[in-house]
């Protein structure tokens, strides 16, 4: 029974955790403490609980998003749910160890901490403590995921060769937790630009795609509301047209493409590329004012409902040594983030070790997202990382259509005034 009992402990402690770290109105610095807590944890099994916990009040509305692409079945949204618990769970629960050694107490932490970050754990397990960095030390860059790092590492390296009591170490976690969550909601967040540098991110209400003659609504919609003045580029969010078909382009270059070409835009459309053997690829494509083309493409679709790596047709692909990036005028390079990716900080230091961004750009299809916090949870992680390198962020996000039925495109304005954060 006591073991039942704190194993229930750790999962609802790390609920409360992940709930109180990432959500609205507020900025997920108690994630810094995520590596530290796992050691004070009384067990293994313990250390595995408060992870599951995490990662469920992390991604909390994860089970109505996903539910969203299957019909509405919530059982595949809360199996999905439970399936990013147990990846979190036996991925973080490394970080614990009953060794008294200092030395490899913090060592298995590093070990914990560089493992959530990579493949093949990297899809799926959110939340990662080197976001809350963006946050503490923006601007910090490689120093930054350096001190994310060292530093539980370090506490617990120390606390084990000063020989504090673990009740003590408690204690002191505590009171840090709770001046960081007081800390995040203080804070609050800036809202996320749609202007930068002329590049202008669009923000849409097409809700899901639901026929060719709707991606053609769309296109019209978008050749409407898509020169704002002083633009160099204007950004769509991820598949705003869906499936590109050769018939779609007369009416994307007479409504769109050619009206921009004439006054010097260029347009970044978001579609799937259909491949050989029945296969897509999540792209974004450039149309340059001279008549020229570019592709950014996804590196990592979301699992099951767009990536299926058990089979050989019918899936998006996944490839993390694709480009991402895409010139926007004015010397801008972007790296485009593809929705679900917008959780992998591995992909961020991918682009920072090999292409030098000068902005990131997140281009998100959350029409499936009834709630709120569901887009924002996702946008504190991009956000984040960004902040961390101190680039630019811009996002081009599609929400739910509204009751009305009506294609809304909500015009391009700047970021909201926030109070800064440290």
């Amino acid at each position: 029974m006591t073991r039942v009992l704190r194993f229930a402990a750790g999962a609802l402690l790390g609920i409360a955790i992940g709930t109180l770290a990432w959500g609205e109105g507020r900025v997920p610095l108690l994630a810094v403490l995520l590596p530290f807590a796992l050691t004070l944890c009384a067990t293994r099994a313990q250390a595995f609980a408060f992870a599951f916990g995490y990662a469920c009040g992390t991604l909390r509305y994860v089970a109505p998003f996903i539910a969203g692409w299957f019909d509405g079945n919530l059982w595949i949204g809360f199996g999905a749910l439970c399936i990013y618990g147990l990846m979190s769970g036996a991925v973080w629960c490394l970080a614990w160890s009953e060794s008294t050694s200092g030395l490899r107490r913090g060592a298995v932490v590093v070990a914990a901490w560089t493992i959530a970050l990579l493949p093949p754990a990297a899809p799926g397990v959110a939340g990662h403590p080197v976001i809350a960095m963006g946050y503490l030390l923006p601007g910090s860059g490689w120093f930054g995921v350096l001190v994310s790092i060292l530093m539980p590492a370090g506490f617990v390296w120390a606390c084990a060769q000063s020989r504090v009591p673990v009740a003590s170490q408690r204690v002191g976690a505590v009171t840090v937790a709770v001046v960081l969550v007081a800390w995040g909601f203080t804070l609050g967040v800036p809202s996320s630009s749609s202007t930068a540098h002329g590049v202008y991110a669009m923000r849409t209400s097409f809700g899901a795609l639901q026929s060719q003659d709707d991606a053609i609504s769309r296109i019209e919609a978008m050749g409407r509301e898509g020169r704002p003045p002083g633009a160099v580029a204007v950004i769509w969010p991820e598949s705003i047209i869906g499936r590109y078909d050769t018939a779609l382009y007369p009416v994307l270059k007479l409504e769109l493409l050619s009206p921009s070409q004439s006054v010097g835009i260029a347009q970044v459309v978001g579609m799937d590329i259909p491949l050989p053997g029945d296969r897509l690829q999540n792209s974004a494509i450039a149309f340059y004012p001279d008549g020229s083309a570019a592709t950014a493409t996804a590196r990592q679709p979301a699992p099951v409902s767009l990536w299926k790596p058990w089979r050989s047709d019918k899936t998006f692909i996944a490839d993390w040594t694709s480009s991402n990036m895409l010139a926007l005028g004015q010397g801008d390079r972007a790296a485009v983030i593809f929705c679900y990716e917008e959780y992998m900080p591995v992909l961020y230091l991918i682009n920072e070790l090999r292409d030098s961004p000068t902005l990131y750009l997140a281009v998100a299809n959350t029409w499936a997202a009834r709630e709120k916090g569901a887009a924002e949870v996702q946008r504190l992680h991009s956000f984040g990382m960004a902040r961390l390198f101190g680039r630019p962020y811009l996002k081009a996000e599609n929400r739910p259509r509204p009751a009305s039925g009506a294609l809304q495109v909500s015009p391009p304005a700047a970021a909201a005034s926030a109070p800064p954060l440290p």
